[in-house]
């Protein structure tokens, strides 16, 4: 063969290689692991498709060895994933493009997770709203608990139920807080966004999610984020509340279009929340002093009991509009207005204009008292 043709062969097959291997499409992220004394010889890997509804899919299941080692390449996109071991201990991980994920421990009850900064950022969010949640909200529900074994006053426990609710306020304060001096743009802003809180935020939240649209503009969550924001608009002051249609407890449809007055609160509760049962007094008596004037209130309740639904209306003298469809969280109007706490409620004026939101106690008597001495 002469040198020319054979200088010619050896290159194309250089380039013939070259090509290939450089043409090899590179993982998105690596898991790996190796953790002893699971009872089941593979880990089960999720995705959180729907953080405010709690949507996942199994995608895939990773073969564990004898030693307890485990690895997989994965060409997806950054997200939040979930890892799930011997089908009881589920750990979450914030997984961003390029990072290679390391799970290790003597158990799943024993696991370190390295490798993702992103994961660590998720973990510490969670570390400090457990803590704070402990704080200022657990710390109440305990002292209520032990009032209850003695001979409480009613109106000790009305008090500190009034605080639990105010103390959780704060609480999403703390978390809104942390979010704006610890997340930035990291991938384990999403999980955080089912606790985001509107008003003073809006223009923080606004900023955020735009930067992050810019970080990564094509995922999945960039669009959760910016619904999350949107709903966030829409149920903040100035948003605008109507058409809202559920059956009462004799199944007619109520809408709230056609019963809402100069002013009426949309007051979402449930059978199981203790706060919600104890503000009926309040709101019984607000309905009754105002009620001939103009205000009027549309009981949304989340319960998934009809019989315990039904049960909490007589019990608690609650003789205005109440409406179920008894799907719990699940309810459509839950969805649609971003409901993920109780009690939650909305003011609205006779144009359906959003007045307030989230007011209770002490709170919302004198910001009605305020709107009928106005009038």
């Amino acid at each position: 063969m002469p040198n020319y043709f054979r200088h010619f062969f050896i290159l194309s097959l250089f380039l013939i290689l070259f090509i290939g291997c450089s043409s090899k499409k590179e993982p998105s992220f690596t898991i790996e692991g190796n953790v002893s004394n699971l009872e089941k010889n593979f880990v089960v890997l999720s995705i959180i498709e729907d953080i405010q509804n709690n949507k996942t899919s199994v995608i895939d299941t990773l073969k564990v060895n004898n030693n307890g080692e485990f690895k997989m390449d994965y060409f997806l996109e950054p997200n939040i994933y979930a890892l799930t071991f011997d089908g009881i201990k589920t750990i979450n991980l914030a997984i961003d493009k390029g990072q290679h994920i390391s799970v290790n421990g003597n158990s799943p009850d024993d696991l370190r997770i390295s490798g993702s900064v992103d994961t660590d950022l998720l973990n510490a969010y969670e570390t400090f709203r457990n803590k704070s949640l402990d704080r200022l909200v657990n710390s109440v529900r305990n002292e209520i608990k032990a009032l209850q074994k003695g001979n409480a006053i009613e109106g000790e426990i009305a008090e500190l139920r009034e605080l639990e609710v105010e103390n959780y306020k704060k609480h999403l304060n703390e978390l809104m807080t942390f979010v704006k001096e610890k997340m930035g743009t990291s991938i384990a802003v999403y999980p955080t966004s089912i606790r985001w809180i509107g008003g003073e935020y809006l223009p923080f939240l606004k900023e955020l999610v735009g930067d992050f649209e810019k970080k990564y503009p094509a995922l999945n969550i960039t669009e959760k984020l910016k619904d999350r924001l949107q709903l966030l608009k829409k149920t903040s002051v100035g948003g605008i509340i109507s058409g809202i249609e559920m059956p009462n407890s004799s199944n007619e449809m109520i809408n709230l279009n056609n019963i809402q007055k100069k002013y009426t609160l949309i007051d979402f509760w449930a059978s199981w929340c203790p706060p919600c049962r104890t503000e009926s007094k309040l709101l019984k008596n607000l309905y009754d002093a105002y009620n001939a004037k103009g205000f009027e209130i549309y009981g949304i309740s989340l319960d998934s009991k009809r019989e315990r639904w039904l049960n909490a209306i007589a019990n608690d003298n609650r003789i205005w509009t109440e409406v179920s469809t008894v799907e719990g969280f699940k309810t459509k109007v839950s969805i649609e207005y971003g409901i993920t706490s109780l009690p939650t409620n909305f003011l609205i004026d006779a144009s359906g204009k959003i007045i307030a939101v989230n007011i209770h106690g002490q709170q919302l008597k004198e910001k009605i008292d305020e709107l009928f001495l106005e009038n």
